[in-house]
């Protein structure tokens, strides 16, 4: 009988101890571990204390022989037949606790057990994935970088590794959730050879997408140096790789491919301005103004914004370059009491743009008193003071004062990380982590980037693929902006994305025109922003000479007359009018047939290719 029960207590244990292991969290499960471990060893010490006592006598033999007891318990052994004559194992309900005791301490060794076994099972069966298949390495565990992996990991069907320079353990129950590994060993914080080899990375079709998201910029760039060295040394192909790195902006550029060496995508960013394109992507500019039939806005568009510091200086941004259209101006007004305008000291966008500055707050009077003034015109509002509970503050302020049934503009309540948007109908959305967003999905996007820089490249007998490796980091910063902005084409020219890809593509040459120049509009408010000015006229005439005395020395010239990046100017930053006028001066000293307005019609007719190369990178995702 007694075997039996003890069958049963040890049979219960295990089984508890599993289930328990399954269904409950990892930080209750140290409660329950600890809450058994008290019990087993409090009801073992008053029974086995006492009952050796009682039936052997108090001695310090009797002690020990205890004490030997209580440790046995734990490996599922008990001594019920040394202490039967004790009175505590006289009742029934007596006999009950002392099992529930021993069913604590099984439960306990048991538990431990199944945890060390199945957590190192689980992690080879991690391990093993992590051979086959696309990867995805994060260097850096934190709430966003895991927020980025959970989604990567369930939209994108990734087998995901962290590196963990920092060895902190917050966030290991949450990784292992999605299936996540994590490594915090020598080899994966240096990777060379080794973990190249561990990884089961090497030349081929497999693809390693790297994702720097340490909090600190310094030590993303230092890690994506070190294991692009390894990569290169392991002879991986740019077109193998990809790279998302935080902190970084300018310098990103180092990173991208060239002549063999580097990642095959970089894609730099920072909270602020990727909070800003998602909320452009998702309510761009275009939908808060009409549309002529001939492809012209039939309004101006005018944006508040209150608080200018980054968030506001990556708003103002993100919007001048998605609201500017032909028959449309665009105008800006910006309300901080102590704003962080240097930014924007003698910089290229004032010169162009009809941006203001308010020195006072958007809780103020003045700033009402203008509201009211300006209130029919005014498209959006953009709150990004700083504070998310500020921004929550005033947007509650502002659609009271315009209540209900009056037009009313836009509000954006833009903080880092998240937004809130309440639209004309008072209908509010909200995303409370951008790291969850299909943003930072570089694949898809470059994808959509890669068609308009083909059609920009012009028939030169490369494919998209080979052109997009020699298209420069800012070249490619560029056409992902121009793939952004296809929603405000396809709306300026009445048309769906479903008509665009059933063939209903291009428009009428007016319409084509019309869209053609909003597009040169954009890509000068995309130029302006990154510092770029109009080349003056002794400059272009400098380099016009130097190309021809590299012409009659040589036979060729590697000079770009209208285009200096060193010093940021280019002498298509005209308006579209004059662009004719320039491409025949241009190529009366080349003897070439360039059309720079052809460029940005050129890159109106790409949306139906931009279109098919979203839906087939969509595809290709849900299908991994």
């Amino acid at each position: 009988m007694t075997s039996a029960i003890v069958l049963v207590v040890i049979l219960g244990a295990c089984f508890a101890a599993a289930v328990l292991n399954l269904a409950v969290k990892n930080q209750f499960r140290k409660w329950i571990m600890a809450a058994a471990t008290i019990t087993a060893v409090v009801i073992g010490a008053v029974y086995y204390g006492f009952g050796y006592a009682y039936c052997w006598g108090g001695s310090v033999t009797s002690l020990f022989r205890a004490l030997l007891a209580l440790c046995r318990m734990f490996g599922g052994v008990n001594d019920w037949s040394n202490i039967a004559g004790s009175p505590l194992l006289a009742s029934e309900l007596g006999n009950s606790i002392f099992w529930f005791g021993h069913f604590c301490a099984f439960y306990v060794t048991a538990s431990a057990a199944i945890t060390t076994l199945g957590e190192q099972l689980l992690d080879r069966i991690r391990v093993t994935l992590l051979r086959r298949g696309p990867l995805l390495l994060v260097y850096g565990v934190n709430t966003s970088s895991v927020a980025y992996a959970r989604s990567m990991a369930k939209d994108r069907n990734r087998s995901i590794l962290f590196v963990d320079p920092d060895g902190t353990n917050t966030f290991d129950d949450a990784i292992k959730a999605f299936g996540g590994v994590i490594e915090k060993s020598h080899e994966a914080l240096q990777p060379g050879k080794r973990f190249l080899k561990q990884i089961n990375m090497k030349p081929g079709s497999r693809c390693l997408d790297v994702a720097a998201m340490h909090t600190e910029g310094s030590k993303n760039m230092s890690y994506a140096r070190i294991l692009l060295k390894a990569l290169d040394d392991a002879g991986i192909s740019p077109s193998q790789t990809t790279l998302l790195i935080f902190g970084i902006d300018e310098e990103a550029f180092s990173f991208q491919a060239h002549h063999g060496s580097g990642y095959g995508s970089v894609l730099a960013f920072d909270d602020y301005q990727l909070i800003s394109r998602l909320i452009m992507q998702r309510f761009p500019p275009c939908d808060r103004i009409t549309f002529n039939p001939d492809g012209s806005a039939a309004e101006n568009f005018h944006v508040l914004i209150l608080g200018y510091g980054r968030m506001g200086r990556a708003m103002l941004g993100s919007v001048l370059m998605n609201a500017v259209f032909y028959g449309s101006t665009f105008r800006a007004d910006i309300f901080d009491a102590a704003p962080q305008n240097g930014f924007l000291y003698e910089h290229e966008i004032m010169k162009h743009y009809d941006i203001n500055f308010h020195m006072t707050d958007g809780q103020s009077n003045e700033f009402y008193t203008y509201l009211a003034e300006v209130k029919e015109e005014v498209k959006c509002i953009v709150l990004s003071t700083g504070s998310r509970e500020k921004n929550r503050e005033m947007a509650k302020d502002l659609n009271s004062w315009f209540g209900k049934g009056c037009r009313r503009p836009m509000i954006i309540e833009a903080s880092k990380g998240s937004y809130a948007v309440t639209d004309e109908k008072c209908n509010k959305k909200e995303c409370l982590n951008i790291y969850e967003s299909e943003i930072m999905d570089v694949k898809t996007i470059d994808a959509m980037a890669m068609q308009i820089n083909q059609h920009y490249m012009g028939e030169n007998g490369c494919s998209a693929e080979e052109n997009w490796e020699k298209c420069s980091y800012f070249s490619r910063m560029s056409s992902r902006a121009s793939a952004d902005f296809y929603p405000a084409v396809l709306r300026a020219a009445g048309k769906t994305k479903e008509e665009v890809l059933a063939g209903n593509w291009p428009p009428e040459e007016e319409v084509l025109d019309h869209l053609a120049e909003t597009e040169h509009m954009r890509w000068c408010a995309f130029h302006y922003l990154f510092g770029w000015s109009l080349m003056p006229e002794d400059i272009f005439r400098a380099r016009a000479r130097a190309y021809k005395k590299d012409m009659a020395r040589t036979g060729s010239s590697s000079i770009n007359i209208g285009k200096d990046s060193e010093r940021r100017l280019h002498s298509c930053l005209v308006p579209w009018e004059e662009l004719d006028d320039l491409s025949a001066r241009e190529n009366e000293v080349t003897g070439g047939h360039v059309d720079y307005k052809e460029f940005d019609r050129s890159n109106i007719l790409a949306v139906a290719d931009v279109l098919k190369a979203e839906s087939k990178a969509e595809k290709n995702r849900r299908s991994r």
